[in-house]
C-alpha cells in the first residue's frame, strides 16, 4: 500500500511540474510532448492492442 501511496505522490508531483513548465514554457514543450508522441506513440498502440488480444484458456490436464 505505501508503494502505491509513493508512485501516485510522485506521479502528481511530476503531472504538476509539467503544467508548470507548460505554462513558463510552451513552444519548448510543445516540442518535448510531440518527440514523446513520436517515440511512445507507437509503442503505446502495440501495447493496446497486445492487451486486447483475446487470451487463450488453458486447458487443465489430467495426470494420471
Amino acid at each position: 500500500m505505501q508503494f502505491l501511496k509513493d508512485f501516485l505522490r510522485n506521479l502528481l508531483f511530476l503531472l504538476l511540474l509539467g503544467v508548470i513548465l507548460y505554462f513558463m514554457f510552451p513552444d519548448m514543450m510543445r516540442q518535448i510532448f510531440e518527440l514523446y508522441g513520436l517515440l511512445f506513440g507507437p509503442l503505446a498502440l502495440v501495447a493496446l492492442l497486445v492487451i486486447a488480444l483475446p487470451r487463450r484458456k488453458k486447458k487443465k490436464t489430467e495426470r494420471e
